[in-house]
């Protein structure tokens, strides 16, 4: 499988042409960009890849809404929409170690020092209120400093300057602990940002598992091949090889600077707070290079996300309830869970579960394997037919969250809760559903009545 982006671009163009929209006007990338990945989104009911191939103030063209689509995103896997999350889940069971190479597109053009200049990039303005250019589509590249331990993430970046931004770190994931123990060797921590990336590339990033799990591995199990690395300019970080661009850098120990409002997938703008401090120092890029965007709190954004979610998650509770049938993630910080309950509390481990699994998940809903939590409509009903609050619904207190969650008390220290809505005391006890007989729906023929 190819593992640069024009080739799959290439992929979409001969399986999908419908899917993909290359618009000649100038955009400004001060809103309009988002704009029209919304109205396409919204009134053409349309989510194609949009190439915006002249873009206000930058020479390099604009490709984004990239994964707004869950059959482009199987297709990058390899897979059929309805074989995602088992594709997934093998990955994730069966990683494929990266494999390291001397050279790459990725290195074609190669920028220091004075060459630096942030500001030749795209300086893209998603929402009303934002402070300032965001990069929203950076995939961090990072090693423990005292181990040799990798990991991978999306981290938004703020310019802040010619050769300088402002990093958004998840407290309590594996960067922000990276981060953490340099900063108490007193030493910056070397790291690189890949940006156009092949979308198992960046499925792969969004891999939640422990710390000593490498989504470079995923990446490469999703690709189907070893992922190729190369070693940047200036530090030992390892990147891929077929990146549109990457932006080598090192977080600077004790360093901190406002940063935001920024809109985020919340559909909140997230106030101002300190943020550690990125210092560039190279820019690579392929001759030609597309600059990604990811239109943030859309449907690009909110699927690239929810499918590893969903297969961490269903493999979390897995683990505790063994006929768990299906996990959806249809809302920020919400996850919808359906079993087959065999014993009486497995609803409330498969709760337990996923509150404990994602950082990110503070509402669950549980129900039985009769309700299709696909359908928004059966989760209410059973929530209100087979639910009592007083009995039925868990509280967590004092835990981890989001911090991005806007409700939280203090940066994601958060409450969290469970509702139990399956049939008590089994789903075979319990009153039956009504149904028109199956003979008599089998029998009726739609067209027989509607012709």
């Amino acid at each position: 499988m190819a593992q640069d982006l024009p080739g799959y671009l290439d992929l979409v163009k001969r399986t999908r042409p419908d899917d993909l929209l290359v618009v000649s006007k100038e955009l400004d990338p001060a809103y309009e960009i988002t704009a029209l990945v919304v109205k396409l989104e919204r009134e053409a009911r349309r989510r194609p890849v949009v190439i915006c191939e002249r873009v206000k103030g930058t020479s390099f063209p604009v490709l984004t809404n990239l994964h707004a689509s869950r059959s482009r995103l199987a297709l990058s896997m390899g897979a059929a929409p309805d074989e995602m999350l088992t594709t997934y889940l093998r990955a994730m069971d069966k990683p494929v170690p990266p494999r390291i190479v001397s050279g790459g597109p990725c290195k074609d053009v190669v920028l220091t020092g004075d060459r630096i200049d942030l500001y030749a990039l795209p300086q893209i303005l998603h929402h009303e209120g934002d402070a300032g250019a965001y990069v929203t589509s950076a995939i961090s590249f990072a090693k423990d400093p005292t181990r040799d331990i990798w990991n991978c993430a999306y981290n938004r970046l703020m310019i802040q300057g010619r050769d300088r931004t402002s990093i958004h770190l998840t407290l309590g994931k594996h960067l922000w602990e990276f981060q953490r123990i340099a900063e108490s060797l007193g030493r910056p921590l070397p790291v690189a940002f890949a940006i156009g990336a092949h979308p198992a590339i960046a499925l792969g990033a969004l891999a939640i598992g422990s710390i000593d799990e490498d989504e470079r591995a995923i990446m490469g199990a999703l690709l189907r091949e070893p992922l190729e690395l190369v070693k940047c300019e200036t530090s030992d970080v390892l990147v891929p090889a077929h990146a549109e661009m990457v932006i080598e850098a090192e977080i600077l120990p004790g360093a901190r600077t406002p940063e935001g409002p920024f809109g985020e997938f919340t559909g909140y703008s997230l106030g101002e707070r300190e943020r550690e401090v990125v210092q560039v120092r190279a820019i690579t890029h392929r001759r030609g290079a597309y600059f990604q965007d990811i239109t943030v709190a859309h449907l690009d954004h909110m699927l690239l996300s929810t499918i590893p979610m969903e297969a961490n998650l269903y493999r979390a509770v897995r683990a505790m309830v063994p006929s768990v049938k299906a996990v959806r993630v249809p809302a920020p910080f919400t996850c919808y869970v359906s079993i087959e309950q065999r014993l009486i509390g497995q609803a409330k481990n498969a709760i337990l579960s996923v509150l404990g699994a994602d950082l990110y998940m503070k509402r669950v809903v549980v129900v039985d394997e009769d309700v299709n939590i696909f359908d928004d409509r059966q989760v209410t009903w059973a929530i209100a037919t087979r639910c009592q609050p007083d009995r039925d619904i868990t509280i967590v207190t004092h835990a981890r969250g989001s911090d991005l969650d806007p409700s939280t008390k203090e940066d994601g220290y958060s409450g969290k809760w469970g509702v139990d809505a399956t049939a008590k005391p089994s789903l075979a006890g319990y009153t039956p559903r009504h149904r028109v007989p199956a003979e008599v729906w089998k029998r009726l023929a739609l067209k027989d009545y509607t012709q």
